[in-house]
């Protein structure tokens, strides 16, 4: 399942949070609402809201549905770290710029010996994250 937070697993683990916290009564009186809106939630019939799940992982000292949902990102992380790698390549390839124009005006090679090899080795990086994403 893709949309773990419409599936059966967080409902599962909130009845079993809210068992943990003292059933159903013990929870509605923590959130000021009837005992027919937790019921409701650990059925299905009605949204949990993050407040309530987030409340008793609180509470209880554990995060499984805070967990859970952070998998979501994990599972999209290959997106964050082409990011990450495509602003390396980025910022390194702007560098050389300024030692490629040290090299022609002043004849000055350290900057480019410096920059161009860290550029070569950012793209180089990116070009395999990209090969692998294929």
């Amino acid at each position: 399942m893709s949309r773990v937070y419409e599936g059966p697993a967080i409902r599962a683990i909130y009845r079993q949070l809210v068992t943990d916290f003292g059933g159903v009564e013990a929870a509605a009186s923590f959130f000021g609402c009837s005992k027919g809106t937790i019921s409701k939630e650990c059925s299905g019939d009605a949204a949990i809201p993050p407040h309530h799940f987030a409340a008793l992982e609180d509470e209880l000292g554990r995060w499984p549905i805070t967990d859970l949902l952070a998998t979501r990102r994990e599972r999209r992380s290959g997106q964050g770290e082409v990011a990450v790698l495509a602003a390396q390549v980025m910022r390194e390839t702007g560098d050389v710029g300024h030692a490629l124009v040290q090299l022609l005006t002043g004849g000055d090679t350290s900057a480019a010996m410096k920059e161009v090899p860290e550029a070569m080795e950012a793209m180089a990086q990116f070009m395999a994250f990209v090969e692998r994403a294929e």
